[in-house]
C-alpha cells in the first residue's frame, strides 16, 4: 500500500478519499512521529474539541487498514511512504517518464489552507511548491536539451515547465529563459508568460524605442514626393515629434516671438534672412532635402503663410507639417491613432498613447504624463473628463446636469476629448492613467463627486459619496445621508447587517440613519450599543418600536411591551414593526393565539409596504403560534419552504426547522437548523446564529449523538455571549446542563435569568434543578 500525493490524495489500493485522514497520513510520512496534541491543534484550529477531532481522523485511517498507522497515548507515526521521495530521486536521477508518471498534478491538489492552522498551511504550500519546482527543473532541462541538438520542441518543454501545476511564479531569471524559448518558437504560450510577468512586474524586454508601431507611418512620410504636402495629425502626446525626428529631412520646431522666427532656423539662411514671402519662396524652392515641420500650432503667423503658399504652388522639397488641428488647406492627411500592439496589461494605463507608454516603460510619473496632454485642454474639458473618469459607466444626462452644461457645450467638450484621443466615446481611453491623475488633484475630484451624485440613482451614488467623505473626511455632504439611508434600509431588508452596519458607523449623522445603525447593532445582537443609539433619537413611534427590541433582548419584557405598544400609534411601518415585536413577545410568553393574531397583522403590513421578506418572516411566526395551537400549518410551511427569495433568510430557515422538529421530523428538521447557524455566522448575526447552535444540539440530543450535541451548545453558548443574549445564553447553557446532568450548570443558567424578565424559562429551569436533586438525591 503506498500513498500517492501529487494530485488529490490517494491511498493506493483503497477508495479512501477523506481529505483530512490523507492530508494527515501524508504530514506524518514526511515529518516523522508527531505529538498527539500537536497534531490536533494544526489540523482543527478551530475545532470546538481537536482532539476529539484527531481521535476521529485516526479512527477512519484504522478501519482502512490497522498496519496504517502506530499510536500511543502521546504521539502518533506512520510506516507508510509517500511519493514525494520517488518524484525527487527521479528528477535527481533525470528520470522523465518516471517523474511524468509521479507528478499527476500538485501536492495535495484541492486543498486549501482554510481551516489548517498557519504553521501547518505554510508547510503543505512549501511541499507543494518544492515538488513542483523540482519537475519543473526537470522539464525546463529538457527544453535547454532540445535547443543544443538542434532537434526543436523547445518550446512545448518550456510550455510544459512553465505551467507545472502547483508551481510558485517562475523567479525573474527563470522567467526570461522560459520567455526567450517560447518566443524563438512562436509558442503561443509566450503571450501568457508576457502578461503574467507584467502583472508581477517583471521585465522581459529592454525599453522599447518611441516608434514601435509607427513602421507603416514613417515609410508613408518617407514617400512623399518634391513639390508635395503631407499634414501629419494628431492630438498631443501620439507620438508625431518622434515621428518626424526619425524622417529623414531637416526638422524644425515652431517658434513664436518674431516675425518668421521658425523658418529663421534653417542652418543656410542667411542673416538677417529674407523679410518678403516671395525671397522665403525662392530659398525654400531651391532646397531638395525634405522639410519637417513640428508643432504647427507654435509656428509664428508669417512662417505659416509662407509655408501654406509653398504647399500650394506645389514647388520645392517635400513637405512634412506636424499639427493637432486639421488643415487650412485641402491637403493629404496621415491621422496618427494610439498604438493597438501593446504588451500585457498595457491598455488601461496608457490607452495605446504613446506619451503615456513611454512613462509607464520608463517608470516615470503616469500622473505627470496624462497632465502635459490635459495642459493643452480648458478647465471646463478637464472636469468633464474627471466626471466621467469617476463613473464606471459614464451617465452623460447626469454628468450634463451635474456641471451645468448646455447641449452645444458637451457635444463640443467630448468632441475635444475624443479627438485628443483621451475619451473613446464616452469613456476613458487610459482609465488608470487619469486615475493617477486623479489622486494628484483632490479638490477636482471631490468637486466633480459632488456635483455628480445627487443626479445620480442612490445605488450609483453611494460610492461617489463615499470616495468623496474619504477626500474631505465630511458625511455631511448635500444628499448622502438620504443615500446612505436608501442603500441600508435594502441591506437591512434583506438581512445584510453586517455589510450595513460597516456603512452607517462611520457616516451616519442624520435621525434616519441613526436609526438604522441602532437597527443593525440590534440585528448583529449588540442591544447595549443599539439602545445607547436609539435613546438618543426623538421619541417617535418606529424609534420607540425599535428601542422595544433592545430592551426585550436585554430582559425587559414589560418595557418591551409598552414600547411596542407605543408603535402602533405610528404610521404603516411603525404598526407593522410593533406588531412584529408584539407577536415575538407573545411566543416568548406561550401566549400563541395573541402570537398569531400580532403576526398575521404585522404580514399583512408588511405585504402593503411590499416587504416580502418581512411578511416571510411573520408567516413563519404564524406557522410557529398555529403549531403550537395544534392546527393545521402544512399550507404555511410550503409557503416558507418554496418562497421566490433568493435565498431563505437564516430565521425563516430556523422556524422551518423548528416546525418540523415539532412534527418529529427530526433528520429533516437537523439539516434546516445546521444551514441556518452556518448563514446566520456567516452575515455575524449572533442573535439567529446562537439561537440555530441551541436547536442543532436539541436534535443531535434527540438523535442520541450527545458529543455533537455538546460541541453545538458550545457553540451556541459562545454566539450568544458574544451578543450579549441573555435568553439565548441560559437557553444553551441550561440545556448543556441537561444533556451532562450537571448541576452547577442549571444553577448558573438560573443566576443568569432571574431578574432578567424571562420567568417562563426561569420556572421551566427550576424544574429541571428540582427533578435532577430528585434523581441524585440531593436536597
Amino acid at each position: 500500500m503506498k500513498l500517492l500525493t501529487f494530485g488529490p490524495l490517494e491511498l493506493q489500493g483503497t477508495a479512501f478519499r477523506r481529505e483530512k485522514p490523507l492530508l494527515l497520513l501524508a504530514y506524518l510520512s514526511l515529518r516523522g512521529t508527531q505529538e498527539r496534541r500537536t497534531l490536533a491543534r494544526q489540523f482543527w484550529p478551530d475545532a470546538a474539541d481537536p482532539m476529539n477531532s484527531l481521535s476521529v481522523a485516526l479512527g477512519q485511517l484504522r478501519h482502512v487498514s490497522a498496519d496504517l498507522l502506530r499510536v500511543t497515548d502521546t504521539q502518533v507515526a506512520t510506516p507508510l511512504e509517500c511519493d514525494v521521495s520517488d518524484l525527487l530521486r527521479a528528477c535527481r536521477s533525470q528520470d522523465l517518464d518516471q517523474a511524468r508518471r509521479i507528478y499527476r498534478g500538485a501536492f495535495a491538489a484541492g486543498i486549501g489552507a482554510g481551516d489548517l492552522s498557519d504553521d501547518l498551511a505554510e508547510w503543505l504550500l512549501a511541499t507543494r511548491e518544492s515538488g513542483a519546482d523540482a519537475y519543473r527543473r526537470l522539464l525546463l532541462g529538457q527544453a535547454r536539451a532540445a535547443v543544443d541538438a538542434g532537434t526543436g520542441g523547445a518550446g512545448v518543454w518550456a510550455a510544459l515547465a512553465y505551467a507545472v501545476p502547483g508551481a510558485a511564479p517562475p523567479d525573474p531569471e527563470t522567467f526570461g529563459e522560459l520567455h526567450n524559448l517560447l518566443a524563438a518558437e512562436r509558442h503561443p504560450d509566450a503571450a501568457l508568460l508576457e502578461r503574467q510577468a507584467a502583472e508581477l512586474g517583471v521585465a522581459l524586454h529592454a525599453p522599447s524605442v518611441s516608434l514601435t508601431g509607427r513602421q507603416a507611418e514613417l515609410a508613408r512620410i518617407m514617400e512623399v514626393p518634391p513639390g508635395q504636402t503631407l499634414w501629419l495629425l494628431g492630438p498631443a502626446g501620439i507620438g508625431k515629434s518622434a515621428l518626424l525626428a526619425a524622417s529623414v529631412g531637416t526638422l524644425l520646431r515652431g517658434q513664436g516671438g518674431r516675425p518668421h522666427a521658425t523658418l529663421l532656423a534653417l542652418p543656410e539662411v542667411p542673416h538677417p534672412g529674407p523679410v518678403t514671402e516671395s525671397a522665403w519662396a525662392q530659398v525654400l524652392s531651391a532646397r531638395s532635402e525634405p522639410l519637417l515641420i513640428d508643432d504647427w500650432e507654435a509656428c509664428d503667423p508669417d512662417s505659416r503663410r509662407v509655408l501654406l503658399a509653398l504647399a500650394a504652388t506645389h514647388a520645392g522639397p517635400p513637405l512634412v507639417i506636424g499639427s493637432r488641428e486639421r488643415p487650412p488647406l485641402p491637403l493629404p492627411e496621415l491621422t496618427l491613432r494610439p498604438l493597438s500592439a501593446l504588451r500585457a496589461g498595457e491598455l488601461p494605463l496608457t490607452g495605446g498613447i504613446p506619451a503615456l507608454i513611454h512613462a509607464h516603460r520608463q517608470n516615470l510619473s503616469l500622473a505627470d504624463a496624462y497632465a502635459h496632454l490635459l495642459a493643452l485642454h480648458p478647465p471646463r474639458a478637464r472636469q468633464l473628463l474627471a466626471c466621467l473618469g469617476i463613473q464606471e459607466t459614464p451617465d452623460l444626462k447626469a454628468t450634463q446636469a451635474a456641471l451645468e452644461l448646455g447641449g452645444e457645450d458637451m457635444a463640443a467638450a467630448l468632441e475635444r476629448l475624443n479627438r485628443a484621443c483621451l475619451l473613446d466615446g464616452t469613456r476613458p481611453t487610459a482609465p488608470a492613467a487619469l486615475r493617477a491623475w486623479l489622486d494628484t488633484q483632490p479638490s477636482l475630484e471631490t468637486e466633480v463627486l459632488t456635483l455628480l451624485a445627487p443626479h445620480l440613482l442612490p445605488a450609483d451614488a453611494l460610492p461617489h459619496y463615499l470616495r468623496a467623505h474619504m477626500l474631505t473626511g465630511s458625511s455631511d455632504l448635500p444628499g448622502f445621508q438620504a443615500v446612505l439611508a436608501d442603500r441600508t434600509r435594502a441591506l437591512l431588508a434583506e438581512d445584510r447587517q453586517v455589510e450595513a452596519h460597516a456603512l452607517l458607523r462611520p457616516h451616519a449623522q442624520s435621525p434616519e440613519t441613526r436609526l438604522l445603525l441602532g437597527r443593525a447593532l440590534d440585528a448583529l445582537g449588540q442591544h447595549k450599543e443599539a439602545l445607547k443609539v436609539l435613546s438618543e433619537l426623538p421619541d417617535t413611534p418606529l424609534v420607540q418600536v425599535f428601542r422595544g427590541r433592545a430592551v426585550w433582548r436585554l430582559g425587559d419584557r414589560a418595557g418591551a411591551t409598552t414600547l411596542a405598544n407605543a408603535g402602533l400609534n405610528g404610521d404603516m411601518e411603525a404598526r407593522a414593526q410593533a406588531y412584529n415585536l408584539l407577536a415575538a413577545l407573545a411566543l416568548a410568553a406561550q401566549d400563541y393565539a395573541q402570537a398569531h393574531d400580532c403576526a398575521q397583522r404585522s404580514a399583512a403590513l408588511f405585504m402593503l409596504l411590499d416587504d416580502d421578506l418581512m411578511r416571510l418572516k411573520l408567516v413563519c411566526c404564524q406557522a410557529i403560534a398555529m403549531q403550537k395551537l395544534g392546527r393545521d400549518v402544512g399550507p404555511l410551511l410550503r409557503e416558507m419552504q418554496e418562497s421566490s427569495l433568493n435565498q431563505l433568510p437564516a430565521t425563516v430557515l430556523l422556524d422551518i426547522g423548528w416546525i418540523l422538529e415539532a412534527q418529529d421530523q427530526w433528520t429533516d428538521a437537523l439539516a434546516y437548523a445546521q444551514q441556518a447557524a452556518t448563514n446566520a455566522e456567516s452575515r455575524q448575526d449572533l442573535s439567529t446564529a446562537a439561537a440555530a447552535w441551541n436547536n442543532v444540539g436539541v436534535l443531535h440530543h434527540k438523535l442520541g449523538r450527545a458529543d455533537q450535541a455538546a460541541n453545538a451548545y458550545s457553540q451556541a453558548i459562545h454566539a450568544a455571549r458574544q451578543g450579549g443574549e441573555v435568553r439565548l445564553l441560559a437557553l444553551s447553557l441550561g440545556n448543556l446542563a441537561e444533556l451532562q446532568e450537571s448541576l452547577p450548570l442549571i444553577e448558573e443558567a438560573l443566576s443568569l435569568l432571574e431578574g432578567a424578565g424571562h420567568d417562563d424559562l426561569a420556572v421551566y429551569f427550576r424544574e429541571q434543578r428540582e427533578a435532577f436533586r430528585g434523581r441524585s438525591g440531593g436536597g
